[in-house]
């Protein structure tokens, strides 16, 4: 019993020693921690009084209306408000939309078919904005050429949805009204559509764009399947092909071997055409009538004496 009662004080003075070390290891472990927090916090506080301390922002430039301002004085104050100020303006979206914000809706019909996020060709830098406005009112004959290659626009074999994102940049900068629009679509769409689309009564630009829409997905699917259908027919044709060269070949190598196997006498009534039986003409040895005779005498004989049997 005594020894019992030594041995549960040493395990109580054990437990107390490990207590105690364990204790001592956690303090030791959040006084560093707080010294990582604490300087981790000190060093984002110093980058992001650095970051906001790069540039002094400069004002605002005037708003872009139409030809009759400066374009060049314009775009060179814009492109060094991006410039400079670039650490105000984290991502691209935010040059696009601020570049955006300062456009007057006179000249902004000219980059808004761009700007949606949900056509293929949008606009991917603010630059390509800047340089569409340059393009548009710095040169003097851009209008005259625009309506030259707007008289050469034509669907063609491109899909619709292309030509008509092409459509409608030529519609922005040539400002045509929606009946002329409407004619020239009806024209300028592929002969397919032409006539697909022959019967319909439309006066509503929007209203034949969706149909023209709609057709040609239809016109896509049956191009597709029309594809699958040659594809597979070529296929079986190659396969038949194969077969009728092999069954040509098989025939010539049966010829080949069978020639080898005849006479003298043979060859040369083979050579000649000549039955092998009759050594006659325009006939061959399965077919001489000279076998035929021989093969039904046989079967009357037999069938003679089973008779008499």
């Amino acid at each position: 019993m005594i020894q019992m009662l030594k041995d549960v004080n040493e395990i109580n003075i054990t437990l107390k020693a490990t207590q105690t070390r364990l204790q001592k290891e956690m303090r030791d472990k959040n006084m560093i921690i707080h010294h990582l927090k604490t300087a981790s916090s000190r060093q984002s506080t110093s980058i992001s009084e650095d970051r906001f301390s790069k540039s002094i922002k400069l004002l605002d430039s005037s708003l872009f209306e139409d030809s009759t301002q400066n374009v060049d004085n314009w775009l060179s104050w814009m492109q060094n408000k991006l410039k400079i100020n670039k650490n105000h303006f984290s991502i691209k979206e935010l040059k696009i939309a601020y570049i955006e914000s300062w456009v007057n809706e006179t000249a902004i019909k000219h980059i808004a078919t761009q700007m949606r996020n949900t056509i293929t060709n949008s606009f991917l830098e603010a630059e390509e904005i800047l340089l569409i406005i340059n393009k548009m009112y710095d040169d003097l004959n851009h209008y005259h050429m625009t309506q030259q290659q707007y008289l050469k626009l034509y669907q063609n074999k491109i899909f619709f949805h292309e030509f008509w994102m092409k459509f409608q940049r030529f519609n922005a900068e040539l400002e045509y009204n929606n009946k002329t629009l409407l004619d020239d679509l009806q024209h300028k769409i592929s002969s397919d559509l032409q006539r697909a689309t022959l019967n319909e009564q439309i006066t509503n630009l929007n209203e034949f764009v969706d149909i023209c829409m709609q057709v040609n997905v239809r016109l896509i699917e049956l191009n597709v399947r029309l594809i699958v259908k040659v594809s597979v027919i070529s296929a079986a044709c190659s396969v038949a092909s194969t077969s009728s060269a092999q069954l040509t070949s098989s025939i010539s190598a049966w010829k080949k071997l069978r020639r080898s196997n005849l006479n003298s006498i043979q060859k040369e009534l083979f050579k000649k055409e000549l039955c092998f039986k009759c050594k006659k003409s325009e006939h061959r040895t399965y077919d001489c009538l000279k076998t035929t005779q021989v093969h039904e005498i046989a079967a009357n004989s037999k069938n003679d004496l089973l008779s008499s049997k």
